[in-house]
């Protein structure tokens, strides 16, 4: 693990497993570890910050008996005033029991660290479906200590294709709705504090036949000599990408850039009404509208921020009681529907007829498109009237290039005759827009210790 020459305080989090091979066998007991830091002398200074551990000298002694889990963060280094980068010692984890194979472990402790940043590369537009295109990545070390081993990762969002070339890189090829596309590029070459590189060749990737706002979002970690890389995919079947210097090129260093590419293409956003029947006062309704994607392009954004909002306005005599959040495709969606008068935005509210609605942050012209469902009520006898769902670009300029205005805006009726040409959805919730599924990865932080446990069997 690294550690800053700051004098900042980092934690040692050492993570402990237990494991009796599925024997169900009886839990281990006084367990107790051990940590010796005496190999930090003139390295780093220690301070003990769980109360079940104890220190005599360099030794930090934690005991927890009655539960099978590490102290949280026992103890904190700093380093030594005046420390040289690259100076380095050691700390011995030692963990033993009734009822428990021991196990030991050492972890190494640098001072300084190598910080590697990402040049923004520019955007590109004007570009056409199915063209190549390359991620040209310049890198520069601005820490304090050599790097031992690089890891670039280069994810193509969108419609973003990355071509499976170089043999130090492991790829996943994506599905994008489900998996992204990615590159996990690996160098043992050693960068020096200061020192800028570059990709010798660009990473090369296409557009996708229904690419348009797509963009590429690529970092950069410097990791452990003897941290294993080999993640994420296959390798791929061509020769090495090799690090080149690089100095003056690049400039806007940060851990993380994204660069767009923007082809020549059109989404047809058509919007989806309904059909209610007529009621009396009081009347509870449920009510299903939205939008579909019609294609060519898919539309997305990063972080998937909305790229386009519907806004609904309720047939005159119903108002909106609840809107459904339970089922939305997608954590940026959330089903926040926005009370809309005036042209203003607020939070939701019941009682009202105008909303504004933002979609997932991702329509593909494959999938089923977006809904949303309200609960109505008429707040008088309703028949024979009439009101509309209007789909219009998100925030932030995102330009739909839309090929037939004429269908953005579809109607919500009340009785017979209704006048949506596009189609309907039944009230009630039949027919609703399928629904897209949004995954998380778990991250692991940079420095933890780990180490696992075999239990005796019972003796």
């Amino acid at each position: 693990m690294s550690l800053p020459r700051s004098g900042s305080a980092v934690p040692v989090d050492p993570m402990i497993e237990f494991y009796d091979g599925a024997k169900s066998l009886p839990g281990p007991r006084n367990v107790r570890l051990v940590i010796d830091t005496s190999g930090l002398k003139g390295v780093a200074t220690v301070k003990v910050t769980d109360d079940r551990c104890t220190a005599e000298g360099p030794v930090v002694t934690c005991t927890f008996a009655k539960y099978l889990r590490a102290p949280d963060k026992p103890l904190s280094i700093t380093a030594v005033d005046g420390a040289a980068p690259g100076t380095a010692g050691t700390i011995r984890f030692e963990v033993t029991g009734d009822r428990l194979t021991g196990a030991t472990t050492t972890t190494r402790v640098a001072v300084g660290a190598p910080q590697l940043e990402v040049a923004q590369l520019p955007d590109k537009e004007g570009l056409k479906t199915g063209q190549d295109i390359e991620i040209p990545v310049v890198l520069r070390n601005t820490g304090d200590r050599a790097t031992e081993r690089i890891s670039v990762r280069v994810t193509g969002d969108a419609g973003v294709r990355l071509a499976g070339r170089y043999s130090n890189c492991r790829y996943q090829p994506g599905d994008y709705g489900a998996y992204d596309s990615v590159a996990n590029c690996s160098f043992d070459r050693p960068v020096a504090p200061g020192e800028t590189v570059a990709f010798a060749s660009p990473l090369p990737g296409s557009l996708a036949d229904d690419a348009f706002h797509a963009w590429v979002t690529y970092s950069v970690e410097a990791v452990p000599e003897n941290q294993d890389t080999a993640v994420g995919g296959p390798a791929g079947s061509g020769p090495e990408l090799a690090l080149v210097p690089a100095p003056g090129r690049g400039g806007d260093f940060a851990a993380q850039h994204q660069v767009r590419f923007v082809a020549q293409n059109s989404a047809d956003i058509r919007a989806v009404g309904a059909t209610l029947k007529p009621g009396k006062k009081g009347t509870v309704r449920e009510l299903a509208f939205g939008l579909r994607n019609e294609g060519p392009a898919l539309v997305a954004r990063p972080l998937r921020e909305p790229a386009v909002y519907v806004e609904v306005t309720l047939p005159k005599g119903v108002v909106a009681s609840s809107v459904r959040t339970d089922e939305e495709p997608d954590e940026k969606a959330g089903g926040d529907c926005f009370t809309y008068e005036d042209g203003q935005r607020k939070p939701f509210e019941s009682g009202h007829r105008r909303y504004l609605c933002p979609d997932a942050g991702w329509e593909s012209p494959k999938d089923g498109g977006q809904s949303f469902l309200f609960e109505v009520r008429y707040a008088k006898d309703v028949s024979g009237v009439s009101g509309s769902v209007r789909v219009r670009s998100g925030d932030g300029g995102f330009d739909l290039n839309d090929p037939d205005p004429s269908n953005d805006e579809a109607s919500i009726v009340i009785g017979k005759g209704a006048t949506d040409r596009e189609g309907r959805m039944a009230e009630a919730g039949a027919g609703v827009l399928p629904w897209i599924a949004a995954a998380a990865a778990a991250l692991l932080g940079v420095g933890a210790v780990v180490f696992a446990l075999v239990r005796r069997r019972a003796e």
